[in-house]
């Protein structure tokens, strides 16, 4: 009997470990493609995602939530709305919120402030978050 045991659970690690394996190669090529996050009707004002650039940085700084699929939940799927609204679960606000420990605007604030001579003139204004139609086309996918 101890055996069957220990059977079954040697085949049930490995269902788990191919499974893991498969989510693994998932979310390692998706993050390899930049992504569009539609900031409202105009081209210009989206911004192009590229996870790679945000290597250093824990997933769960902008991923603060996850499904209960195993999967991290995109911005959209709780931050609701497209244009400026000063709500604090609107999309803008999740991306701008001086004092949330998510959002990008913040986190960039603090870069430029700890580090000005390599941060300060990188991230002046809207950009480089904002670059423009040419550069928001570009992006491979919505979220």
């Amino acid at each position: 009997m101890k055996h069957m045991g220990l059977f079954f659970l040697t085949i049930a690690l490995l269902f788990a470990t191919h499974a893991q394996a498969d989510n693994l190669k998932m979310l390692t090529d998706a993050i390899k493609k930049p992504i569009t996050i539609e900031a409202g009707k105009s081209l210009r004002m989206n911004v192009v995602f590229n996870h790679t650039s945000h290597r250093g940085i824990n997933c769960f700084t902008c991923h603060h939530m996850k499904s209960d699929k195993g999967r991290y939940v995109s911005c959209s799927e709780c931050h609701k709305g497209v244009g400026r609204s000063a709500e604090p679960a609107s999309r803008f606000m999740a991306f701008h919120a001086k004092d949330s420990q998510h959002s990008c605007y913040a986190c960039h604030l603090e870069k430029a402030e700890h580090k000005p001579v390599r941060y300060g003139k990188v991230f002046y204004n809207c950009r480089p978050c904002h670059m423009g139609q040419n550069k928001a086309v570009q992006g491979a996918g919505v979220r």
